[in-house]
């Protein structure tokens, strides 16, 4: 089956998001740090991150379900995850949050807009991507676009203390806004949807990585458990030789 164009130039931005990632001068992504250095990406162990962003008691977070992702957004979401996940744990902050918010946004989709104008994964304004030395075109460059966003919700993280909910607001809507309302949610419906939806990501994310974590936790338990056994019957052959001497010897 051919491939239609959108597909082409989908393949074509990820291939120069992949490229960028890699050799951007002007922001080369720095090794992860040690505490980092064995957990592997979002796919495969569940991030140390579930003390420093949990909300406060009350907030819109308490009791969200996890979210469901779109089969569309599934397929492009596996694609771009060596992405966002290397990117984000350069950047020392959470790959489960950066694929909650990319998901919200744009659906895991490096040329979309909107009205508004946002653009591309994390779905930046211009004045954002201007604040974090891009330009609007660059925006849809996909490593350039995470980073970017990646930056301006450790910002947000700082300011707010890392309560989770407020964090999400101000993406949303907004520092402003979260600062104006008393560092609190503002009563706008679309923000409060929006932090509804992206924390229910958010717990699809985790939760599945929580599931991988106990199936390599397994996996290597079997592993051990057959080195075992392998090595059990290894030295009951080498034992058997010298017993066959010894009746040997003793029927003599």
């Amino acid at each position: 089956m051919a491939a239609s164009g959108g597909d082409r130039r989908f393949g074509l931005l990820l291939t120069l998001g992949l490229l960028s990632a890699c050799s951007d001068s002007s922001t080369p992504p720095s090794a992860p740090s040690d505490r980092y250095a064995d957990r592997g990406m979002l796919s495969d162990l569940m991030p140390p991150y579930s003390d420093t962003l949990a909300p406060a008691p009350g907030d819109l977070s308490h009791g969200v379900p996890a979210a469901r992702v779109s089969a569309i957004a599934t397929r492009r979401r596996h694609v771009l995850t060596p992405l966002i996940d290397t990117i984000a744990l350069s950047e020392h902050f959470d790959p489960a949050l950066v694929h909650a918010v990319i998901s919200q946004e744009s659906s895991y989709n490096p040329t979309a807009g909107s009205p508004k104008g946002a653009a591309g994964l994390m779905q930046l304004m211009p004045a954002t991507a201007a604040r974090f030395g891009l330009t609007a075109a660059e925006r849809f460059d996909a490593a350039k676009n995470i980073r970017a966003g990646i930056r301006y919700l450790k910002v947000l993280s700082r300011l707010f203390g890392g309560d989770l909910d407020l964090i999400l607001a101000g993406y949303n809507a907004g520092e402003g806004a979260v600062l104006k309302y008393g560092r609190r949610i503002p009563p706008y419906r679309e923000t409060q949807t929006y932090v509804r939806r992206v924390k229910g990501y958010y717990a699809l994310y985790r939760q599945r990585a929580r599931h991988r974590q106990t199936r390599t936790l397994m996996a290597q338990a079997d592993e051990r458990r057959q080195r075992l056994r392998a090595r059990a019957d290894q030295v009951l052959r080498d034992r058997e030789p010298s017993r066959e001497r010894s009746q040997v010897g003793a029927g003599e």
